[in-house]
């Protein structure tokens, strides 16, 4: 369990850090009225302007702050903009005429954010059954730190070169709503927390670059995990969209002299909140599981389904050298590509409940009870889109435990988004590093067997 002891720290240390950062959605200049000044309007007993103070019989500036002729001393006490006060207040030759009024009364709290309309990129849209239930705009810092990361070489046994680079952007931002009020706060996690004490935690589905190349990406992010019963309990889905700057330091600037020192970069961004469009099931299904014809290269006939579920982690890649033999015996090329090495994900149940881990094997494994099966590929065909990973058709090849996964006779991978390995980026000077790519997926289950054919042979 979460504290919220944590929650309050970050919020109070983050209020100190960003004093002075600025906010075009904060409240106007005077708050409360100042532009008139004085909190008495005098320019009576001393108002200089004439014998007795002639700008009125005693050029009080009182009651209503007329200082004499015009000094009008902000007759609504509009927070005004300039609350004029009238400047000289002429009730006389310089009699100061009550600068403005009684008190001048309250501003306001100040023109609302102006919120940016804009088109949701197809890579981050949210899946269908959820509805946007508010929005906030976020002002903080991402802060990144230098980190060093040692090769091994030499099969591991001898230490590598060192390199050095910026970790991921942690947040510290304010959130406030239309108005300008505060409404909460976003931190480490990734966190948004609400001042009603609820909070949600996300994690990164996809990504879009947005239309600012200079600011951190456009994001999807489904909620993991939830805190309190206020605004954020029912949370199934975050957008980060309208980013403006934040984006890492330059690389040179992460060396061996700058390891673990922590710089912060300012940004802001909208973050918009989704929920499920089913009223009656609250945060139920809030991922379709979608109609589809299973292709017939993984096609079963025989199994019955057990279960199905859906995925949301990362495929891990590994930049591998491969040397082919030179024509003569001699030494030849060495070619370089991303290899999977293994997937990475948490797997969830229709009503948004984690269940089971999807790691290396590949194997599934159950958190309720911890069961576990492995698989072996037997078929793979093309998604249907062409920046996802393939759809497959794999073998249990083994089990552990009596539990949910334990009868388990094959499974099948379909829906896929994303996952595929990046297109640059593995050479020489990047062998035996690794790389993530997000991804999702649902994951079918059966049990059973296929029948035998040709005797039993096969």
């Amino acid at each position: 369990m979460r504290s919220r002891i944590l929650g309050l720290i970050i919020v109070a240390a983050s209020t100190a850090s960003m004093i002075g950062a600025g906010c075009d959605s904060s409240s106007s200049p005077g708050g409360t009225g100042g532009g008139g000044g004085g909190s008495t309007g005098t320019g009576g007993a001393t108002a200089t302007g004439g014998t007795t103070g002639t700008g009125g019989t005693t050029a009080t500036g009182g009651t209503t702050g007329t200082g004499g002729t015009t000094a009008t001393g902000g007759t609504t006490g509009t927070g005004g903009t300039t609350a004029t006060g009238g400047a000289t207040g002429t009730g006389g030759a310089t009699a100061t005429g009550g600068a403005g009024g009684a008190t001048g009364g309250s501003g306001g709290s100040g023109p609302p954010y102006p919120w940016l309309d804009v088109t949701i990129p197809t890579a981050i849209t949210v899946p269908t059954g959820n509805v946007r239930k508010f929005r906030a705009h976020a002002v903080g810092v991402q802060t990144y730190t230098c980190t060093a990361t040692v090769a091994a070489a030499d099969g591991g046994v001898d230490a590598g070169a060192t390199t050095y680079a910026w970790s991921a952007g942690v947040p510290t931002a304010d959130l406030s709503d239309e108005n300008g009020t505060k409404i909460g706060m976003h931190y480490v996690g990734p966190t948004w927390m609400s001042t009603d004490g609820s909070d949600v935690v996300g994690m990164k589905v996809a990504s879009d670059p947005g239309p600012d190349t200079t600011a951190i990406p456009w994001l999807l992010l489904k909620a993991v995990s939830h805190m309190g019963a206020g605004v954020m309990a029912d949370i199934t889905y975050v957008q980060r969209v309208n980013t403006k700057k934040g984006v890492a330091p330059a690389a040179s600037a992460c060396d061996a002299a700058h390891v673990n020192t922590a710089t912060p970069v300012d940004y802001t961004a909208d973050y918009y909140f989704y929920k499920s469009s089913d009223a009656d099931a609250g945060v139920t299904a809030d991922w379709p599981i979608t109609s589809i014809t299973i292709p017939s290269a993984l096609a079963l006939t025989g199994p019955t389904l057990k279960l199905q579920l859906h995925a949301i982690g990362s495929q891990i890649y590994t930049c591998t050298g491969t040397t082919t033999a030179g024509a003569d015996g001699g030494a030849g090329t060495t070619t370089y590509a991303w290899v999977l090495k293994q997937p990475d994900a948490k797997l969830y149940d229709t009503t948004n409940t984690q269940v089971a881990t999807h790691g290396l094997g590949p194997n599934w494994t159950s958190i309720k009870d911890g069961s576990v099966v492995n698989g072996t590929k037997i078929a793979a065909v093309d998604s249907p889109l062409s920046d996802a990973i393939q759809w497959l058709l794999l073998k249990a090849s083994s089990h552990t435990g009596t539990g949910v996964f334990s009868d388990v006779t094959y499974v099948q991978r379909v829906n896929t988004t994303k996952g595929k390995a990046p297109a640059t980026g593995c050479d020489a000077a990047h062998a035996n590093t690794d790389t993530s790519s997000a991804y999702t997926a649902d994951y079918y289950f059966y049990t059973g067997d296929v029948p035998a054919t040709d005797g039993g042979t096969d």
